[in-house]
C-alpha cells in the first residue's frame, strides 16, 4: 500500500483540544505526533489549525523520511492482557471479588472500566 498524505490525514488521530487560561485560547495538538500543535481562539478554530496543522506536520515527514507514528486502532486488540503480580495481591483480589459476587477477571474489570471513567 502506498502511504501517501491521504492514507495519513484519514487515519483515526488522537486530538486534544483544551482551554489554556495562561494563554488565552484553545490549545490543539495530535497524541501520537510529538511536536505536532496549534490554537485558536474557539473550538471551532482550534479544531480547523489542527487539522491544518496535522497535514503540514505529516507532509515534513514524508518529505524527510521520518517514520510516521499511526494511532492504534481498537480492532488491533484482542482483550487478553497478560497481568502479572504478587501471590499476595492475587489473593485480595480473589477475596474481594468474591465478596462483591464477581468473577476475578469481572472485578478486575469493572475497577479498570471505574477508573478510566475517572481520568478521561
Amino acid at each position: 500500500m502506498n502511504k501517501n498524505i491521504e492514507y495519513y490525514l484519514n487515519l483515526p488521530w488522537s486530538f486534544i483540544i483544551q482551554w489554556s487560561d495562561e494563554d488565552e485560547c484553545y490549545v490543539a495538538s495530535i497524541a501520537e505526533l510529538d511536536g505536532c500543535m496549534s490554537h485558536g481562539d474557539t473550538l471551532e478554530e482550534a479544531t480547523f489549525m489542527i487539522k491544518d496543522a496535522l497535514k503540514c506536520h505529516l507532509n515534513a515527514m514524508l518529505k524527510d523520511n521520518c517514520p510516521i507514528p499511526e494511532p492504534l486502532k481498537s480492532v488491533d486488540f484482542k482483550g487478553n492482557i497478560t497481568y502479572r503480580t504478587t501471590p499476595e495481591k492475587h489473593f485480595k483480589l480473589v477475596k474481594r471479588a468474591q465478596k462483591k459476587g464477581k468473577s476475578l477477571n469481572k472485578f478486575i474489570d469493572d475497577i479498570l472500566e471505574e477508573k478510566l471513567r475517572e481520568s478521561a
